[in-house]
């Protein structure tokens, strides 16, 4: 079955991915786009500015056709597990031909020699990548350099651009797991990945976010049927990842006061030993800006900070990473929202899939103990969030198994 498919976090859904979505139809000739989005925390760490419901259904009156969620552990994960996750998600719907995304650049020689090096992993790229380990580089960046040593200087502006970098790691993923999905690029029209300026017809879901916390108009950038859904979070504050610091101060005292012979902080989802000293260092009382300025370093990006704190509150450890691997990455995939127009191919869809699509969350029971572990870590992630907004907007937003999906 021939469908499009897009891997997004739609925070917020604006201009530009509804311009993806009407350029992927018209680029691949199809019209069913299975968007496959991050639920209610984002890869940085931080929480999203809408739950996950609200930013699905945005998408469907967007132009999507069916949006169903990248799980928590995936979608607050590096590059690498965001991408390998969500791709080998998409190659079990059985039903996926194209997986389209944005990119600054269209170099699709320069992506395929980058990503044949990340999926396979020559020795003088590991060679590499170790050396600059050794002398404490973040991972992103080691790679980064062993990259550039063996293909050349002319590519280093090209693999360091945010979107970019994970077109590069959807490529590798693809190759690494031999997915039959066909890549295609479509090039970015905005203004960039972290501008934080509005302008133009297209601008970034940074500017726009912060344009809404600062109570400004971003009608302009956000398709006119497609503001609706954010109504009731637009006169509020948005969430911001200052809320998690009570949640964050919490695991801390308690990490403190336990012998740390008992302590699992360690086993935290990409903690290591130097963030690992500093978090027990820090100081406290503190707040969320002021305990990540403390905790960043020049090989401790503030992004992989945001994400450890993140997981050390949720306790999703390297095992849960481990147990995703070796079994598969999935058991399930949850159905967010649904445009009506498209309910029979949802059907076939399900059909096909050698995931179970979750379309009722009260009666789903996970089979395997990969799947219990996601949805208990999906459920949780739910929770947080819900007690966030009620804490700080009295929104009252329902818990994950009361949930129904958005057919619009």
């Amino acid at each position: 079955m021939a469908n499009i498919a897009i891997i997004a976090e739609y925070n917020p859904f604006h201009n530009g991915h509804k311009y993806l979505i009407d350029a992927a139809k018209e680029k691949t000739g199809l019209d069913t786009v299975i968007a496959l989005m991050s639920g209610n925390f984002v890869q940085r760490g931080a929480p999203a500015m809408a739950d996950k419901y609200s930013r699905a259904e945005s998408a469907i009156l967007g132009g999507a056709s069916i949006v169903f969620e990248l799980p928590v552990v995936y979608a607050t994960g590096s590059a690498r597990d965001f991408a390998e996750g969500a791709i080998n998600m998409l190659d079990k719907l059985n039903s996926v031909e194209y997986l389209v995304f944005g990119a600054e650049d269209e170099r699709m020689d320069i992506f395929d020699r980058v990503s044949d090096i990340l999926a396979y992993e020559p020795s003088e790229y590991t060679i590499l990548l170790n050396n600059y380990l050794s002398k404490g580089m973040s991972y992103p960046l080691a790679s980064e350099k062993a990259i550039v040593k063996l293909l050349g200087n002319d590519k280093s502006d090209i693999i360091s651009k945010p979107n970019n970098i994970l077109a590069i790691s959807y490529f590798a993923a693809i190759k690494k797991y031999s997915s039959k999905i066909k890549p295609v690029i479509i090039k970015r029209t905005d203004e960039g990945y972290h501008n934080d300026k509005l302008g133009g017809s297209y601008s970034s879901a940074t500017a726009i976010r912060r344009a809404i916390s600062e109570n400004r108009d971003v009608s302009d950038y956000i398709p006119h049927k497609c503001m609706d859904s954010y109504l009731h979070y637009m006169n509020k504050n948005i969430p911001d990842s200052e809320w998690l610091t009570p949640f964050i101060a919490s695991r801390l005292i308690y990490d403190r006061n336990l012998d740390p012979e008992i302590s699992a902080l360690n086993m935290t989802l990409d903690m290591n030993q130097e963030l690992l000293n500093r978090i027990r260092k820090a100081p406290l009382p503190a707040k969320y800006v002021e305990l990540s300025d403390y905790l960043k370093t020049k090989n401790l990006t503030l992004s992989r900070v945001s994400r450890v704190l993140l997981h050390m509150v949720l306790g999703i450890n390297s095992e849960d990473r481990k147990l995703s691997y070796e079994n598969g990455f999935s058991e399930y995939i949850n159905l967010l929202a649904l445009d009506k127009n498209y309910s029979q191919k949802l059907k076939e869809i399900s059909m096909l899939s050698k995931l179970t699509v979750i379309n009722k969350k009260s009666e789903f029971k996970p089979e395997t103990e990969l799947g219990q572990r996601m949805w208990q870590l999906d459920i949780l992630a739910t929770d947080l969030y819900n007690q966030m907004i009620y804490e700080n907007t009295n929104i009252r937003l329902k818990r994950e198994k009361a949930c129904t999906v958005r057919t619009i």
